[in-house]
C-alpha cells in the first residue's frame, strides 16, 4: 500500500508502510517512527554553546535563498532535499545541531542523521527564528 499524495521529506521518494512505521522506498528514511527520541535543544542552550565556542557543527537544512537572508556564522548549508547525498561531508564524530526556519525540516533531518549512524544530533526547537529573538547577530526573517 502506498501513501498517495505523500512523498519522503528527505528525497521525495515513495512512502510505504512497513510494520508500524512509514518508510521511504528510496532512501529508507523512517518517516513516522513508532517512538520519537528526545533530540531537541532550545535556543538559549545553543546560544550558551556558541558563546563558549564549544566544538560542534551547525547544519542548516534550509534553502540557499533562506540562508542568504539569515544564517549563523560558520554553519554548513545542506538543503533538506540534498541531505541524502550531503551526509558524506559531515563529521560523524562531532556533535551536530540541525537548524531550519522554524524547526520542522530540521527535526526530519536530525532523525535522518540518527537513522544513518550519527550519534550526537540535536534539533534546534523553533529554528533560527527562535535564536534570532535572543541573538542580535542572527537576522529575523
Amino acid at each position: 500500500m502506498e501513501f498517495q499524495g505523500f512523498n519522503c521529506r528527505i528525497c521525495g521518494g515513495r512512502l510505504v508502510p512497513k510494520l508500524n512505521e512509514v518508510v521511504c522506498s528510496n532512501c529508507n528514511f523512517i518517516q513516522h517512527p513508532v517512538k520519537e527520541n528526545d533530540i531537541g535543544i532550545n535556543s538559549d542552550s545553543l546560544k550558551r554553546k556558541m558563546d563558549k565556542k564549544e566544538d560542534f557543527v551547525i547544519l542548516d537544512v534550509r534553502e540557499k535563498w533562506e540562508y542568504d537572508m539569515s544564517n549563523i556564522k560558520n554553519s554548513i548549508l545542506i538543503p533538506l532535499r540534498d541531505l541524502k547525498n550531503g551526509i558524506k561531508n559531515i563529521d560523524k564524530n562531532k556533535e551536530i545541531i540541525v537548524i531550519c526556519h522554524l524547526g520542522e525540516r530540521s527535526r526530519y533531518a536530525a532523525r535522518f542523521l540518527i537513522q544513518n549512524g550519527f550519534k550526537n544530533v540535536k534539533n534546534l526547537e523553533g529554528g533560527i527564528n527562535s535564536l534570532s529573538r535572543i541573538d542580535n547577530s542572527v537576522r529575523i526573517y
